[in-house]
């Protein structure tokens, strides 16, 4: 197959581009300070999910409207 047909899937590169967005900057920076304190041991049984959950949340609703514009 010629590398002139290969298609790029969009979601990924527009899923990064509204995570590092200022609508969803605020969720990304609890996400990142807890997965510090995590990886730095000083969590005791913390898990980050619901700072993981907040983030895909707003990452999800800022990626719908600009996927499917793509995919008309």
């Amino acid at each position: 197959m010629a590398e002139e047909n290969l298609v790029v899937d969009p979601k990924p590169i527009i899923e990064e581009e509204c995570a590092n967005d200022h609508h969803c900057h605020g969720f990304k920076v609890k996400l990142d300070a807890c997965t510090a304190r995590v990886e730095g041991g000083d969590a005791g049984e913390e898990t980050c999910v619901e700072e993981f959950f907040d983030l895909m949340e707003c990452v999800s609703h800022c990626t719908a409207p600009k996927l499917f514009a793509k995919l008309r």
